[in-house]
């Protein structure tokens, strides 16, 4: 009987085999490398990429709090600035308003025979031909332009006339009627007069009507 000896090339194959296995795991682990570095390198880049788009946000935020705090800046040199100016304004006016304003209260309380100037009048809402000599001018107290006006009038219609002459001129505002009583005066023969008192504020010029326009100045204060 002829015997062959198969156990060299069994033993050879095995060692071929484990070879093969041993080389494609290899493969498979450079491949598998090779892939983690690629997906590496690619995140790295994402994170780059955001980290600079991050970077040039954070440049435009920072420029624009620059910006802004100049503007701010810029806001409260322009207050200040319009705040020193009413300061000024009001210091002027205080200087001429007064004699403005007593100007005005006289040209109230004028009678007037001119027909221009009653034209006027009738114009400005006024009652041309009201006789002011029907009402007289008692006390005046004005006080950081707060002032108030007493007096005797033939009538309560004399008195609205004053109060309405008042209340249209650009010189007085928040007119108001305080009171008015019937009393008799007895140094006159017992003759019966309307007494009043009006309370109004005092406008000097424009820094005036801005501090009436912002609650600065108003009669509430004198109450």
């Amino acid at each position: 009987m002829i015997r062959i000896n198969l156990l060299p090339a069994q033993k050879g194959a095995r060692a071929r085999g484990g070879r093969a296995f041993i080389g494609l795991a290899v493969l498979l682990l450079l491949t598998e490398g090779a892939a983690l570095f690629f997906l590496q390198s690619q995140a790295d880049d994402e994170v780059r990429q955001v980290a600079d788009a991050n970077g040039k946000l954070q440049s435009q935020i920072d420029g624009l709090k620059k910006k802004t705090s100049e503007v701010a800046l810029l806001e409260s040199e322009k207050a200040e600035l319009q705040r020193q100016k009413g300061v000024l304004d009001s210091l002027s006016e205080g200087q001429s308003g007064p004699v403005n304003m007593l100007f005005e209260l006289s040209e109230i309380l004028r009678p007037e025979d001119d027909p221009q100037r009653k034209l006027e009048q009738s114009n400005r809402g006024w009652n041309p031909d009201w006789d002011p000599r029907r009402l007289w001018i008692d006390g005046f107290i004005e006080k950081s332009r707060l002032v108030t006006l007493s007096g005797h009038a033939r009538s309560n219609e004399d008195v609205a006339e004053l109060l309405h002459r008042m209340g249209s001129s650009l010189h007085f505002a928040e007119v108001g009627l305080r009171y008015s009583e019937t009393v008799t005066i007895a140094e006159f023969a017992n003759v019966r007069l309307v007494r009043f008192a009006i309370d109004a504020v005092a406008l000097y010029g424009p820094a005036d009507v801005r501090r009436l326009a912002t609650g600065e100045l108003t009669l509430e204060k004198k109450k």
